[in-house]
């Protein structure tokens, strides 16, 4: 063990007292004998310290906002005359750090106008260009500064998926082990199919609580079910999953209160084996309705406390408040029949804003932004379309926004997740489900966006024939690097990627509708301020509607575009066979076109080409939408079924048979015509609301036709009550409505957070609802592990680092040698995992590395653990390429991997003032000031980058922290630890602070 060695201090004090061995007169301070690497006891003022003459953060980021380079060697200059230039250069590169710290503190500011905020944010962005390259490029004569970190060992903070066997459900009783369960009430009935590796029948086994003697409690419900296992010989079995009780506690002044000591809660967990595959059901089910809901008043200001519970207070003494601070979003699943099929649902343990009905109530990240759709799977499942700014279920996006596609059981536990992997912004406006389960995303992406394909080429013939695995980049940008770009991304029923198109026009266009053939085919609708890719008419001014197809590989077949000289979108699609019809809005009406879709083949010089078209059968204009949207699209039984919100009551004005009257305000609607889009008389219109504000509802149809509604409103609907008339409470409502008859068979309205909920997104799940809902169990297949694999039946789906990260196939990063300077790119491969990677990293760097493979604390998750091979082995990692970066999707920072990074250097050595000391930053050049968290997390991020300039600062002052020669014959081996070298460097740093600097 090493100790603390006191003379260290006791040296610092008397340097800076001009005390010691040898002290000689003069204006400066010169010591007979420094462990300083420039050889001089003397060092210049800092600009952190008091009376140095340079400009503070205030003057810095007053000058920069003016014009002026962060970057400016000659403003710092020493007031010591043959100081190492290594000081200046430090205080250059501070400099400008501190410009940047300045602007970040200034975009707190919440009365900056959105013109001035926008030039902070603008000037910010350059500043971080000019230090970065400032970093790169300055080279110093006693410290070598990598922009990253350096370390004796290098983890990515994004784990990967790795096989998990426990299904862990959500608590549902709380108290004991031993008491009567709610959820267990009751006709309880559910069967477990248990499919063993190598069998072609799964075991069936049936669970009747009724069968059962004795209390109805956690312990022996969990009993009687492994009992019906082990008749069958299944090693899965069924655990009670306690979770301990957690106190609820207050800070008041400072000081933490007890209010609750809390109680125990209580869930199932399925404990299952590698080799047995496990589905659940239920003999009665009924149907269910998902919503996706964000309760909360974005308006309502919040007072800020710190973590001692005080107020904060700015800098004029007023308290700090953050506006739309309770504003959260969850995912709420209905059960849509009241009938005795399926016993009434209960709320779940912990749940907030449970409502009567509910069967779950599930807290989503608040990293989502926005929800547009959601939509359900055949196993009770519900697919969730995102847009999110920072990490989502432990996947971190590169850029401001990205789009995540989010699978969610029928029990409300996510099945996986995908990001999208956009490098800068990217939004979800659209999502289809196929009947095989294939997921189609559609929406928007602005800035660098990787699209790359791997391939499995074969070289050579016969026996001499080898096979390689090639990734090629496609594209990476678009048309307008500032302008957005509609995209389509296409996943297996897995979620892997299997194709993604980016379809620029000149300028900006986005996605807002999708649709699958019956071929799987893929159709994209969206709007376009130019002509597409593809099409040779349609540009009339304003947006205008398009329509792209695609086969099921991804190749574009043909584009249409349509519009007005106003504004037009295409808002929903649906196929059917040769047939899509496109639901639009075009200057104000609704207007639903067929289009036939066609194709023709010729041959030339023995090389046959398809030709691709869809022509325009038949159009309906149905008149005036009054502002409103179109969110719901069917084709059932031959008819067109559309919903949506309207501002007027016009809708088939002279043709249909209205059911249910336009209340007023803007109403929810739901209307039927004929397919053939000719015949109108069979035209039903069915409205839904009050006198007041229904807008922007969601409107879905089940297979009879009948619409499902989900929406908000501040006005009284009929059969219904208001929950309070404050002003500015918006409730929540889901109703039912026949259009045949203009009967509402089911509704119900509810509050939230502050009186405020706003329905986002609904989809009908058939049958998803049943007693294993209670139970906190899904339908359907348990992903004890993830059964995803490729045709080859090799690579799991979720341990695809592509499939888990935000990685996107074709993403690169840099390997380079820091003493030759060679360079080798590492590419990751669409089944690329950490397996596959690790030898990547073994090989490129010449073997001087060494890569385990480590499980993640607390998470089915695992990572890389990168460590020098030897005591001389050394790595620098460079992120690869603008908008092909695959360190920061890997959650793998920049710097350098070396058996040195915590050495202590000797200044006894002969070469000590000529040797250079690896020192890392850790400055991120991915920071920017676009969102209030990329703020807080900016200057967290360059207040430490500036601790270590100061850190470097005390090196080229005072050296590391020297043994005495009777404690190297004391010591046995080793160096000092870490941990202590960097407490002397805080010590150094305080105690320079307090005393000037300088």
């Amino acid at each position: 063990m090493i100790s603390f060695d006191s003379s260290f201090l006791t040296s610092y004090y008397n340097a800076k007292s001009g005390l010691g061995t040898g002290a000689s007169g003069g204006s400066g301070l010169v010591l007979g004998k420094t462990t300083s690497p420039t050889g001089k006891a003397e060092a210049p003022r800092t600009p952190w310290g008091t009376g140095s003459g340079m400009m503070d953060d205030k003057a810095l980021v007053k000058n920069v906002l003016a014009g002026q380079r962060f970057i400016q060697p000659n403003a710092s200059v020493s007031n010591i005359n043959g100081a190492s230039p290594d000081y200046t250069k430090l205080f250059t590169l501070y400099q400008g750090l501190n410009a940047l710290e300045g602007l970040a503190q200034k975009a707190q500011d919440s009365t900056l106008s959105d013109l001035t905020l926008a030039a902070v944010r603008r000037r910010f962005q350059t500043g971080m260009g000019e230090v970065q390259n400032y970093i790169k490029d300055t080279k110093f004569d006693h410290i070598s500064l990598t922009e990253g970190t350096l370390t004796e060992k290098l983890k990515n903070e994004v784990g990967v998926g790795r096989t998990n066997s426990a299904y862990v459900g959500p608590s549902i009783h709380t108290g004991s082990a031993t008491t009567s369960v709610k959820a267990f009430e009751g006709d309880v009935k559910f069967s477990i199919a248990v499919k063993k590796i190598g069998t072609a029948t799964p075991f069936n086994v049936d669970i009747d609580l009724a069968d059962m003697s004795g209390t109805r409690s956690m312990s022996n419900v969990v009993g009687f079910i492994n009992s019906r296992l082990k008749e069958q010989g299944l090693a899965t079995k069924f655990v009670v999953n306690r979770t301990p009780a957690v106190a609820e506690t207050q800070v008041v002044n400072g000081k933490t209160i007890t209010l609750s000591k809390g109680v125990d809660s209580y869930g199932l967990k399925i404990q299952g084996v590698s080799y047995e595959d496990i589905t659940m059901s239920a003999p009665t089910t009924a149907d269910a309705v998902y919503v996706v809901q964000t309760t909360g008043d974005p308006e309502k200001k919040t007072v800020v406390k710190d973590d001692a519970g005080k107020t904060k207070k700015g800098e004029d003494g007023k308290p700090v408040t953050e506006v739309g601070k309770d504003v959260s979003s969850q995912l709420v699943k209905f059960q849509a029949d009241e009938s005795d099929l399926v016993a009434d649902p209960s709320s779940k343990v912990g749940t907030k804003f449970w409502v009567e009905g509910q069967e779950a109530n599930v807290a989503l990240s608040p990293n989502i932004t926005a929800v547009r759709q959601t939509v359900s799977g055949a196993d009770g499942s519900v697919y969730v379309l995102a847009d999110v700014e920072g990490d989502i279920n432990g996947q971190a996006i590169k850029g401001k926004q990205d789009v995540a596609l989010i699978k969610y059981d029928s029990a409300g536990k996510v099945v996986y997740t995908r990001t999208l992997g956009a490098s800068e912004t990217a939004s979800g406006y659209a999502m289809s489900v196929s009947d095989d389960d294939r997921v189609a995303l559609a929406g928007s992406v602005t800035g660098a966006f990787n699209i790359s394909k791997t391939e499995t080429k074969t070289y050579g013939t016969g026996d001499k024939a080898t096979t390689a695995t090639v990734t090629t980049n496609v594209s990476t940008n678009g048309v307008n690097e500032s302008l957005s770009d509609s995209f389509v991304t296409v996943f297996d029923k897995y979620g892997v990627e299997e194709w993604t198109q980016r379809r620029g026009a000149t300028l900006e266009d986005q996605a807002t509708s999708v649709a699958f053939g019956d071929d799987g085919s893929v159709y994209v609708g969206g709007k376009t301020k130019s002509l597409v890719p593809g099409a040779s008419s349609g540009a009339a001014g304003g947006y205008d509607g398009y329509i792209m197809g695609f086969s099921k590989t991804g190749d574009a077949r043909f584009s249409v575009q349509t519009g007005t000289a106003n504004s037009d979108t295409t808002s929903q699609l649906v196929v059917d066979g040769d047939i899509v019809y496109a639901a639009s809005v075009e200057d104000g009406n609704a207007i639903i076109r067929s289009y036939d879709v066609s194709s023709s083949t010729t041959t030339t010089d023995g090389k046959t080409t398809t030709t691709w078209a869809a022509d325009v059968a038949n159009t309906r204009n149905l008149g005036g939408i009054g502002g409103g949207n179109i969110s719901g699209f069917s084709l059932i039984d031959g008819k067109i079924y559309l919903g949506g919100s309207t501002g007027n009551g016009k809708l088939m004005e002279t043709t249909a048979s209205v059911t249910k009257g336009y209340s007023g305000g803007q109403d929810a609607f739901a209307l039927s015509i004929d397919a053939d889009l000719t015949n109108t008389a069979d035209d039903k219109l069915a409205y839904y609301g009050g006198a007041g504000i229904e807008k922007d509802a969601k409107v879905q149809f089940a297979d009879d036709g009948k619409a499902w509604i989900a929406g908000n409103t501040d006005s009284e609907i009929a059969g219904t009550t208001a929950t309070s008339t404050r002003k500015g409470v918006r409730d929540a409502f889901l109703a039912k409505l026949d259009i045949e008859n203009g009967d509402v068979e089911f509704q119900k309205r509810y509050t939230g957070q502050d009186g405020v909920v706003s329905a986002n997104a609904i989809a009908i799940s058939k049958g998803g609802s049943s007693v294993l809902d209670r139970m906190g169990l899904p339908q359907g297949a348990i992903m004890q592990k993830d059964l995803g694999v490729d045709v080859k039946g090799r690579i799991e789906a979720n341990t695809r680092i592509v499939s888990s990260t935000a990685v996107r196939t074709g993403d690169q990063f840099y390997m380079v040698d820091p003493s030759s300077g060679a360079r080798k790119t590492i590419t990751i491969d669409a089944d690329e995992t950490l397996e596959s990677l690790s030898k990547k990293i073994v090989r490129g760097s010449g073997y001087r590395l060494k890569v385990d493979i480590m499980k993640m604390t607390g998470e089915p998750l695992s990572q890389l653990n990168i460590l020098p091979s030897n005591k001389s082995s050394k790595m620098e990692f460079v992120a690869g390429p603008s908008g092909r970066d695959a360190l920061e999707g890997l959650g793998l920072a920049p710097g350098i991997v070396s058996a040195d990074a915590n050495k202590v250097m000797d200044a006894k050595a002969s070469n000590y003032t000529k040797t250079q000391k690896m020192m890392g930053l850790e400055f991120d050049g991915s920071l920017n000031l676009a969102t209030e968290a990329n703020v807080k997390s900016a200057l967290e991020s360059l207040q430490g980058v500036m601790k270590n300039v100061q850190k470097a600062y005390n090196y080229l002052k005072f050296g590391d922290p020297q043994e005495t020669d009777g404690k190297k014959k004391g010591k046995s081996s080793g160096q000092a630890p870490a941990y202590l070298t960097n407490q002397i460097q805080n010590y150094q740093a305080a105690l320079n602070r307090l005393t000037g600097g300088g």
